[in-house]
């Protein structure tokens, strides 16, 4: 489900010139809007919505540390770090990303929205230096 979503660009915000590929684009999806959206289309499978709150929030909501080896396609990898830029406040746990790990190829590929200036799509790792 969350491939159907492949090319969705991150946040209008990043898109300001009308000039942009993305500026105006039907739908926009960060990474928890894309966690929640999947979860949203998936409602009646899964028996449950997220709420409309940010990465932290969805942690909150089963908080399962698993180790590498136990990873599975579709589970959430959730990262923590700090905000050295003092506009964006604290997160809760310090979560400040979430992808969806699927394995593929690499073994470590995700697919998310981690790029500000970037749409949905695979990554070789969910390992990366922001």
């Amino acid at each position: 489900t969350a491939k159907t979503y492949f090319g969705v660009p991150y946040h209008p915000k990043y898109w300001q010139n009308e000039d942009e590929k993305y500026f105006n684009a039907p739908l926009y999806l960060d990474c928890s809007g894309l966690i929640r959206q999947v979860i949203k289309d998936l409602r009646f499978k899964f028996g449950f919505e997220l709420g409309m709150w940010n990465q932290a929030y969805q942690y909150d909501t089963l908080p399962i540390d698993l180790t590498f080896d136990q990873m599975r396609p579709g589970d959430l990898v959730f990262y923590s770090g700090t905000y050295y830029n003092t506009e964006f406040p604290p997160q809760k746990h310090d979560i400040v990303h979430v992808e969806i790990f699927t394995g593929g190829p690499t073994g470590e590929q995700t697919i998310g929205a981690r790029l500000q200036r970037g749409v949905i799509q695979y990554f070789d790792s969910y390992k990366f230096k922001s």
